[in-house]
């Protein structure tokens, strides 16, 4: 909002399940890990075979194959030895060769995420002469991918003839495998006991700014290097979000309510990511599913943006790639230290030889945190020409330069104020208020999002 004056821990558990026969698995529930290995491997696996193996994990999860070794005999088309990949009787893969070999198909060792909660997997090799034959097959891992994870407490409920089981901690593809050892303790690799927290990959961009620019006259954001930005359209208007997570968006509330009223029954709101192209972007906008906005965000006539907050839950999960990944939140107790540098982006005003003008492009700009009290002096000076202007409060920081020129601007609202420590972006505040827009002697006005660390977890934990 801008005033004019013209006039985790999470922990992310999955049982770990060895199949080492080569046949359909025999569990009539399904399982959410597993292991699958080619006859005799590691040994050379044996002529004239055709082996098949049906996976299944819940509904609303993917699976995700990781192979860990693959070694089939190598031909055009994987013709004579192969493993193939099917769901629902489609070939979604046909494997064989060596790592890094010119000849055959090979799928790789990084992680494969395939639709659906089904995969079919065929083992299929010729009758050559065995004395011939020294590659050794495959092992594969897989996993199910999914918005729901099982709990510790899902564990400590599992059926009582189960004395002993392995399992994966993962997230985002980053596996630590864990057995129980022989003093009943939970123990990985290096006999460490102490299961760790799983922490999500966030604020990690694939591609990097290599400079800051302007956000009024700017240049553009480069593609996939703010990820977590998100715009929304309400009531006609346009303002920013960030993704903090594969449910949520996080916001300002005053993009979301207007004199008490939630926007969510005013108009219909337009959530769209994944872009820096407003053209783009705007085809496919993203479902939501709820509003959540801060209870005490109490701002009926716009004099008081405290609490100035709020999160959309999404009706589908998103999937994070390089051009949407979410933003990581602040720790607790976050000190916004003056001259911190911070990275605003948005799809706001931008100014353009003297004027203002709409944007089809994401812009960004670095700016520092500045001292409370400049601020709020700052503040108080401006209300001795402009008789109605809100209140600083302990809730919302500022951030600018006192020569003016950078700033965000209109539309920019709800947007991300990120910055970089330990090689990763936090969300330290949310675009909220301002005096016009780069104004010399003015600052824009930001929620302090350390502050509400709480409220965030708590809301996302209780829907």
């Amino acid at each position: 909002m801008r005033l004019h004056h013209y006039g985790c821990n999470i922990f992310c558990l999955f049982l770990f399940v060895s199949v080492c026969e080569c046949w359909r698995l025999p569990r009539s529930e399904p399982v959410m890990h597993g292991e699958i290995q080619s006859p005799q491997y590691p040994r050379p696996y044996p002529p004239s075979q055709l082996k098949q193996w049906d996976l299944q994990v819940p509904e609303g999860y993917q699976i995700q194959l990781t192979f860990t070794h693959l070694d089939i005999e190598a031909s055009t088309g994987c013709f004579y030895d192969s493993l193939t990949v099917l769901y629902d009787q489609n070939i979604l893969g046909k494997f064989c060769g060596q790592q890094n070999s010119t000849d055959g198909h090979h799928p790789g060792n990084q992680p494969i995420l395939f639709p659906g909660n089904r995969l079919t997997l065929v083992f299929q090799t010729d009758d050559t002469n065995p004395e011939l034959q020294q590659n050794i097959g495959f092992s594969v891992y897989y996993q199910a991918i999914g918005n729901t994870f099982l709990s510790l407490s899902a564990f400590l409920s599992l059926p009582s003839s189960i004395q002993c089981i392995s399992f994966v901690l993962s997230f985002f593809s980053v596996f630590l495998f864990y057995t129980c050892a022989a003093d009943r303790k939970w123990s990985d690799n290096n006999d460490i006991h102490a299961i760790p927290k799983c922490i999500p990959v966030c604020g990690k961009p694939t591609k990097l700014l290599s400079s800051f620019q302007r956000i009024l006259g700017g240049a553009k954001a480069p593609d996939n290097t703010i990820p977590w930005q998100v715009m929304l359209k309400v009531n006609g208007g346009k303002g920013g979000g960030m993704v903090i997570g594969d449910h949520w968006v996080m916001t300002a509330a005053h993009n979301l309510v207007d004199k008490g009223v939630t926007a969510y029954y005013l108009a219909v709101l337009q959530v769209y990511m994944g872009s820096n192209d407003v053209e783009l972007m705007t085809t496919s906008p993203v479902d939501v599913a709820s509003l959540h906005v801060h209870p005490k965000y109490k701002n009926l006539d716009n004099l008081d943006y405290n609490n100035d907050i709020a999160l959309i839950k999404l009706q589908h999960p998103v999937t994070f790639n390089s051009s949407i990944m979410p933003i990581c939140l602040p720790a607790e107790g976050f000190t916004y230290t003056e001259g911190l540098l911070g990275l605003i982006s948005g799809f706001g005003l931008m100014e353009k030889n003297g004027s203002r003008m709409a944007t089809n492009n994401l812009m960004y700009v670095q700016l520092p945190v500045v001292e409370q009290a400049v601020c709020r002096k700052s503040i108080n000076e401006a209300k001795e020409i402009y008789s109605s202007l809100p209140s600083l409060t302990d809730n919302m920081f500022c951030a600018g330069v006192p020569e003016g020129g950078k700033d965000s601007c209109q539309g920019d609202s709800g947007g991300p104020l990120a910055i970089k420590q330990g090689g990763q972006f936090w969300a330290a505040g949310i675009v909220s208020w301002g005096i016009d827009c780069g104004q010399k002697g003015r600052y824009g006005v930001y929620t302090r999002v350390a502050n509400y660390l709480g409220w965030i977890i708590n809301t996302m934990q209780a829907n």
